[in-house]
């Protein structure tokens, strides 16, 4: 190991050589504490044996420089060497950054033996530090792969600017902040067939990767469109050749379908609804989850009734549906209970009230700005941009 030594006598500097060269170490010597500095920050020497007292720079000095006042990345380990007797001596010294002491006359055994424990304690630094670099590469790299994982999800939300509806009168756009990188809330808006939209907002229990992972799945189960037939609609031989499952038969289904004896806590709420374009009807059915809203262009609201157990619960259960018809200007509202219990610095929920008087506030907004009202609403309640829970909305309109 390569050790400095820092110390105006020469008589010191030379029984100190000796002996640590007899013991396989490199030497290099400094005359005072201003010379072991620049050596310091010019080569890779991490141990360092000092006289206490010396001209420029005394040892005291050096320790507290070396700690608090110059960036090294390495840590060095100080030895003290000192005549004084005085335990507040030895206080000073540890509190200005000396890893050990040695009290002058020493014992060259004894030297020896706290060299040794210095170079374990560097031994175990360096360890450390590889250790430490590993890690930050991993998670660094875990980082990358949660961002790849976040757009992922995000890719599978309805886009805004492709609306399948915007020729007969409807148009639709969301908000979506996950806790984490990746969350639990997920919604879509899908063409069933020419005149039948189906449309579900989702909140799965828990939060990170098995969340997100069991959204891209319901994704993938819910997202028969395009003429595929699935969950959500039957191919059948006469026309108009499409068979448009109700709301409650899809929730029946996916619930059966969702059982896992193996997790009690592997369920989600949901809402799914059917909107028929040329008529305004929306059929929507609830299992577990808050109740959607229909926002009136005049600002008042109607509320669909809450109800039915959340998916993947218990099995064979049955699911009711609510009908509204929308005219021009209605809006129906689909969010996850991230916004009504979104908390502020003193653990008040943000509740239903506060959302449904946004909502009337600023229902005369186009969509995409009362989006972000509310979301800057609900920044502004929580005192930052981060939140406990997903926050996720789905807003469909009827403009025309």
């Amino acid at each position: 190991m390569k050790i400095l030594i820092a110390d105006d006598s020469e008589d010191m500097q030379m029984l100190l050589s000796q002996y640590l060269r007899q013991w396989g170490h490199t030497v290099v010597v400094a005359r005072n504490g201003a010379e072991a500095l620049h050596i310091l920050e010019e080569t890779d020497i991490q141990f360092v044996i000092s006289d206490w007292a010396m001209p420029l720079i005394s040892g005291e000095e050096l320790c507290r420089t070396v700690r608090e006042k110059i960036d090294l990345q390495r840590y060095i380990y100080i030895i003290l060497l000192t005549a004084k007797q005085e335990r507040q001596d030895l206080v000073t010294g540890m509190e200005a950054g000396a890893d050990d002491f040695i009290r002058k006359p020493f014992n060259k055994d004894e030297l020896r033996v706290r060299i040794r424990a210095g170079e374990r304690t560097l031994q175990m630094e360096k360890m450390l530090a590889e250790q430490n670099t590993q890690l930050k590469e991993a998670q660094a790299a875990l980082r990358n792969d949660l961002e790849i994982a976040a757009q992922v999800q995000r890719n599978l939300l309805p886009n805004p600017n492709e609306q399948p509806f915007v020729h007969a009168g409807y148009r639709f756009d969301w908000l979506y902040t996950p806790a984490a990188f990746l969350g639990g809330d997920t919604c879509n808006v899908l063409r069933l067939d020419k005149t039948h939209a189906g449309f579900y907002m989702i909140d799965v229990a828990g939060h990170g990767i098995p969340s997100a992972l069991k959204t891209v799945m319901l994704h993938q189960t819910l997202s028969a469109a395009n003429g595929q037939a699935g969950l959500l609609k039957d191919d059948i031989s006469y026309a108009p050749h499409c068979f448009i499952r109700p709301s409650a038969e899809v929730l029946y289904d996916l619930n059966n379908i969702s059982q896992d004896e193996n997790d009690a806590m592997h369920y989600f709420t949901m809402i799914y609804g059917l909107l028929d374009v040329e008529t305004g009807q929306a059929t929507i059915s609830h299992a577990g989850h808050p109740s959607a809203i229909l926002l009136h262009s005049d600002s008042s609201l109607e509320m669909t009734e809450t109800g039915g157990v959340p998916i993947g619960m218990l099995p064979e259960m049955v699911y009711e549906e609510s009908t509204w018809t929308l005219i021009v200007g209605d809006r129906i509202i689909l969010y996850t209970d991230g916004i009504t219990e979104c908390e502020n610095v003193l653990g008040e929920q943000f509740t239903m009230e506060r959302f449904q008087d946004l909502l009337r506030q600023h229902c005369q907004k186009p969509l995409r700005d009362m989006i972000a009202a509310i979301h800057q609403s609900l920044v502004a309640w929580r005192g930052n941009s981060g939140f406990d829970d997903d926050v996720s909305l789905l807003v469909i309109e009827r403009f025309a």
